[in-house]
């Protein structure tokens, strides 16, 4: 027994140890190209509603003077959030603003990008959807913004704020792409989504967001409803690490745009259609603006509101739990 539990402690010792030289979780890009890059971002906040007033950073496009744009509207997850601006500089969206990023939008000039703060130590998971909504909608009020043509994206716990908002306004977006979720969507939530653009993305060997309890039961159940050409899901054996959580990191491969740079940091990595059809060159920004909440599709109700919120509450008391003990 206590040789069994020696072996137990050197092999979490030299994990430890081993953590400084793992592959990098990101692509290495050029600090002169990001900082002139992010210095056309700005920052601004949305108004006061379920108790929080969402701080974010925006980019609006050159073309927005004179032409409606489509709205990417990012939600990190934990960590990403602990000062103002951060979000900007924790992931690599920021390249999104460049002009090669922006000429990939389809039927538009560009794309205004926005990428949400949640008030830490409150992650998405908890932030009020009220609170997301009113930063959003406002934002779209204000600019020039195309309103059948808005996009969340989340990674990690921001996956839940993702899902939490599309589930009580699903006639609102256009479309969702979830990195790494820490939710699952249901069958009867995946009908409530049925008119929607739906990217999956999930690494077999993620440690945090399990890949057999979040990514691919929820692939399951959106894949079964709706239009099959608005269906994408990417997996993989080996991914970026985030911190301790290993292979975790599935939206550096969209920061990139799902350039050959960027799979290489994914090993067995594998896209596919709602058909199963194998897709070799995909691209996050071109797929996702060809869709709009206009693309032939009837209404939908809100996902039942009660019940969401009180299956909310209780993800919210596990997910504390879990960091509390983690």
């Amino acid at each position: 027994m206590k040789k069994t539990l020696r072996r137990f402690i050197a092999l979490c010792l030299t994990a430890l140890l081993l953590l400084p030289v793992l592959p990098a979780a990101a692509l290495e890009l050029d600090e002169d190209e990001a900082v002139l890059l992010r210095a056309q971002w700005s920052r601004d906040a949305g108004p006061d509603k379920g108790g929080y007033s969402l701080d974010y950073s925006y980019f609006e496009p050159q073309a927005a003077a004179t032409e409606k744009l489509p709205l990417f509207v990012f939600m990190p997850g934990a960590g990403e959030g602990t000062y103002e601006g951060k979000e900007l500089y924790k992931n690599n969206f920021y390249l999104w603003s460049g002009e090669e990023y922006q000429s990939r939008v389809t039927d538009a000039s560009g794309a205004y990008l926005l990428i949400l703060r949640a008030p830490e130590p409150v992650y998405f998971d908890t932030t009020p959807v009220e609170s997301i909504y009113a930063a959003i909608m406002d934002f779209a009020d204000r600019y020039n913004v195309d309103k059948t043509r808005i996009y969340l994206f989340g990674w990690c716990l921001g996956t839940n704020g993702v899902v939490n908002t599309i589930l009580e306004h699903p006639n609102d977006f256009a479309g969702i792409a979830l990195f790494s979720g820490h939710r699952t969507i249901s069958s009867s939530e995946a009908r409530t989504l049925r008119n929607m653009a739906i990217w999956i993305l999930g690494s077999t060997g993620d440690s945090y967001s399990l890949y057999d309890v979040y990514t691919y039961p929820t692939w399951n159940n959106v894949r079964g409803v709706g239009d099959k050409e608005k269906r994408r899901f990417t997996s993989c054996s080996s991914a970026p690490q985030a911190a301790l959580i290993f292979n975790h990191n599935m939206w550096n491969l969209a920061e990139d745009d799902y350039s050959k740079e960027a799979k290489t940091l994914y090993g067995g990595l594998k896209t596919i259609d709602g058909t199963g059809k194998t897709l070799t060159s995909p691209s996050f920004i071109s797929w996702f603006t060809q869709w709009s909440t206009e693309t032939e599709s009837a209404p939908v109700e809100a996902h039942n509101s009660v019940m969401q919120r009180v299956l909310s509450f209780f993800r919210s008391l596990i997910a504390f739990f879990a960091r509390l003990f983690r």
